[in-house]
């Protein structure tokens, strides 16, 4: 019978960091890349930044905090509103300007299969046992479901710290889907959404969503080349 490890995951500052805030950045890309802003979330967000300091130091993040940090408390509603009806002009209906399906992006895009590539999701899904209650019917690969999946599952690997064999199954399989479904079709999607908007929030997120997935991806795998040499 195979023994599970129980020893716990030593992690440097550095990482165990990232760790911290990397659910955080998830999270907030998911509020606004998901659904049109509120006045709410704009103001949830501002004080989340300025306080807990989640934003990694790059470009994006740099981007997207000074610019919400700029809104007047009197402009709120206007700045809302507005990126709201950008949110809609970009994402929403038939004339949509950006594909937010990782299925039927790929297959406009590579020509992959975007049944396959649908299923392949939900089986990664399901895998990690992890269910999504679902509200106004989005689809599983659309990229705010992607990017749930990476918040949620950086939530579970805090929760397997001290579960070696555990942990390192939770590395693998966000490796795994960064590899396999985000990295392939987010950059192209980001150029796409550069290209057809002049939106500070907007261009910020973008940014920020590139950025990140990279240093992430980074991260992940010097956790685990950590972890095999110890």
């Amino acid at each position: 019978m195979t023994m599970l490890s129980r020893e716990s995951v030593n992690v440097p500052e550095e990482q165990a960091r990232w760790m911290e805030v990397r659910g955080w950045i998830y999270q907030l890309l998911v509020d606004f890349l998901g659904r049109p802003p509120r006045m709410s979330q704009i103001a949830q967000w501002r004080r989340r930044l300025e306080h807990k300091q989640i934003i990694p130091v790059c470009q994006g993040g740099k981007r997207l905090q000074e610019y919400l940090e700029r809104i007047p408390e009197d402009s709120l509603r206007q700045v809302c509103a507005e990126e709201t009806e950008e949110f809609k002009r970009l994402f929403a209906g038939h004339d949509a300007k950006v594909q937010t399906c990782e299925s039927l992006y790929r297959a406009r895009t590579e020509g992959v299969n975007g049944f396959f590539c649908l299923t392949e999701v939900r089986d990664m899904y399901m895998d990690r046992g992890v269910v999504f209650n679902k509200i106004s019917g989005e689809r599983d690969d659309s990229i705010a479901m992607e990017l749930e999946f990476m918040a949620v599952m950086s939530e579970k690997m805090l929760t397997k710290i001290h579960l070696q064999d555990s942990f390192k199954r939770q590395i693998n399989a966000q490796i795994n889907f960064l590899e396999n479904h985000l990295l392939k079709w987010v950059p192209a999607f980001s150029a796409d959404l550069r290209a057809s908007t002049s939106s500070p929030l907007y261009l910020g997120l973008v940014e920020l969503l590139n950025e990140f997935l990279a240093m992430d991806l980074e991260q992940l795998h010097r956790w685990r080349e950590r972890m095999t040499e110890g």
